[in-house]
């Protein structure tokens, strides 16, 4: 599924004293099949960006192309249900998305909503809830009950219940313990290379950026400051220093490496790096 913006703009409460353009000439393609992280400053329009993707917000200016729908300033989007089905939105906060009873019923509400019948529509809950590591203790359980990290893994199996082309994931990890937030991102890394889904994650986490992205935008006062693959990102400090970011811990060794006079080759994990380096010293 191709997704484009050509030349969108959005602006927050236009024609009153609190009007703020969030978005200002955004041209951007993104590609199809692979894990795009969205980084930036807060307020830098990451969020106003991606609720695009399926027309939660309608461009003030422009139009952009998701697959065959087109969403343009100032017109109705044809087949809405359709475009929801095939872009899922998980919102940074998960209370947003929960309303139902009982979990079981809230992830169900998504494919009976697209017409699924009850039956197979409980039973993709069930199954979504277990992807997202939630035991069967938990489908009767209500939304309100649960800790910050539990509604946010409720809220992505009511996304992957409708098996959507692009899933669309704000802060998704936020709230999750470190071992949580890691299958979790394991999880998005799979649903990539196995199902071929196209996964966009607003974050401002660079070790998962660096783990398990493919590409990377940078959001800069509600322009693309920056795109590239994740490989050149990291691979290029003045940019790094130039936006502020930290990098991962992985190349922050290799930078202290090369400084104390190291050659060291391209590599992508920990593991690959310890060998250069043993390799070196031998």
């Amino acid at each position: 599924m191709s997704i484009e913006f050509k030349t969108v703009s959005y602006t927050y409460s236009a024609n009153t004293p609190f009007e703020f353009a969030a978005l200002k000439d955004v041209d951007l393609n993104l590609r199809k099949n692979k894990i795009t992280a969205i980084i930036g400053a807060t307020g830098s329009g990451k969020s106003t960006l991606v609720q695009h993707l399926n027309a939660l917000i309608l461009p003030t200016s422009g139009e952009l192309v998701v697959d065959e729908f087109e969403i343009k300033a100032g017109a109705k989007v044809s087949n809405l249900k359709n475009l929801r089905k095939k872009v899922g939105l998980v919102f940074q906060f998960p209370e947003y998305q929960l309303f139902e009873e009982t979990n079981l019923k809230d992830v169900a509400f998504g494919p009976k909503n697209f017409g699924i019948n009850e039956v197979e529509a409980l039973d993709k809950a069930m199954q979504a809830l277990k992807v997202v590591g939630l035991s069967k203790d938990y489908e009767k359980k209500s939304p309100l009950d649960l800790s910050g990290g539990q509604k946010r893994r409720v809220a992505i199996a009511g996304i992957l219940a409708m098996d959507p082309d692009v899933l669309v994931l704000d802060e998704p990890t936020a709230g999750l313990d470190p071992q949580g937030a890691i299958k979790m991102m394991e999880l998005f890394g799979n649903l990539n290379k196995d199902y071929g889904k196209t996964v966009l994650i607003v974050t401002h986490d660079m070790e998962h950026v660096y783990n398990y992205c493919d590409d990377v935008v940078v959001m800069k006062n509600g322009a693309v400051h920056l795109q590239c693959s994740v490989d050149d990102f990291f691979g290029n400090s003045s940019i790094l220093n130039e936006l502020n970011i930290l990098p991962p811990y992985v190349i922050r060794v290799k930078d202290k490496l090369q400084e104390n006079g190291f050659k060291l080759d391209k590599f992508k994990d920990f593991d690959d790096l310890c060998n250069q380096i043993i390799k070196e010293i031998k």
